[in-house]
């Protein structure tokens, strides 16, 4: 997780947006659930919304840490003033266990991107790496969390994208969890590396047997 994080060089930060995040887990036996995911983006603060995406998965969790996931993302982008959609079938191979005093989780993805109009389709590896403290901090019993997630064009063999957020969390109900976090988004725009301040929220809705 460092290390790739570190790999880094980009240029001071100029831009800031949003992220705003629905997840629900829904188990359906011993080993399946459903997984629902939403999503919507701003830049220039909060002031343009132009990113957003839904999308449903089954999850079969495996012997020991491991579980697999396959699902399709559903994700629109503004571009000018048109919205260009996006069809993303998905496949996932996930490992939890335990780091230090924390949890610890890896997701590894395959996206399969299939875009509106003549733009070109693409297949993309992302690797996204949760650190989640076991011990609550002030009096509210917060927890912290570290995630580093960087993205990695498998059609034209480049890295263009790594995230990098901290953040706390704390269950609202024994199913209702929220989160607020901050993002350094690194993105690489023709060889040159920028980045987006990004202030992150998150409702979790589990079901869980």
């Amino acid at each position: 997780m460092v290390t790739a994080a570190a790999s880094f060089t980009p240029a001071l930060a100029t831009e800031t947006g949003s992220s705003h995040n629905l997840f629900i887990l829904n188990q359906l036996d011993n080993r399946s659930f459903f997984v629902g995911r939403a999503n919507l983006a701003t830049r220039e603060g909060f002031s343009d919304t132009f990113f957003g995406y839904v999308d449903g998965n089954y999850r079969y969790s495996l012997a020991g840490p491991w579980a697999v996931e396959a699902g399709y993302r559903h994700a629109f982008l503004e571009l000018g003033n048109d919205w260009r959609q996006e069809y993303r079938p998905m496949f996932a191979l996930y490992w939890r266990g335990k780091l230090g005093s924390g949890n610890f989780s890896n997701r590894n993805r395959i996206e399969l991107r299939y875009f509106e109009g003549n733009a070109k389709d693409r297949v993309r590896y992302r690797n996204e790496s949760v650190w989640t403290s076991r011990h609550k901090i002030t009096d509210y019993k917060l927890t912290a969390f570290v995630e580093e997630e960087f993205f990695y064009g498998l059609t034209d063999s480049v890295l263009n994208l790594n995230w990098l957020t901290f953040g706390i969390s704390k269950f609202w109900t024994k199913n209702v969890k929220w989160k607020l976090a901050y993002r350094l988004q690194s993105q690489k725009f023709n060889g040159e590396w920028e980045n987006r301040h990004v202030f992150v929220t998150g409702l979790s809705i589990l079901s869980l047997n």
